[in-house]
């Protein structure tokens, strides 16, 4: 069954994008995301998602995994708030919060893996 989609009135972001170099992680958030009617694309890496934000203005919200080869998840929230302030940023890890991380600009929503989907959608929703 698959959900009307979302309605800008019930605070939920219309278009996430999905941030993992897990495959199957990004698959699972996608589908549960989808079934609570936000359009989702996925990234597998910061540069990539950097790259989709870049190219696609509906972007309203990012939920990224923190830790990642390359640039990781606090990275991309850095410079996705500099350059897209608009974008809301969830992060999650199953290895630590984004405060122990290292001196990132910004504290941003955090949730721990593994996550609940109702969690996640309760920290996406405005």
């Amino acid at each position: 069954m698959v959900r009307a989609a979302a309605d800008p009135g019930d605070g939920l972001p219309r278009k996430v994008l999905v941030v993992d170099d897990e495959p199957d992680l990004v698959e699972l958030a996608r589908i549960l995301l989808g079934y609570y009617g936000m359009s989702v694309c996925v990234a597998h890496g910061g540069v990539k998602a950097l790259e989709m934000l870049a190219g696609d203005p509906d972007i309203d919200a990012l939920f990224s995994d923190v830790m990642m080869p390359g640039m990781n998840g606090l990275e991309l929230a850095d410079a996705t708030h500099l350059r897209y302030p608009h974008i809301h940023i969830l992060l999650t890890s199953g290895y630590t919060a984004p405060e122990l991380a290292g001196p990132y600009s910004r504290r941003y929503a955090y949730i721990p893996k593994p996550y609940r989907i109702e969690d996640v959608i309760a920290r996406l929703r405005r």
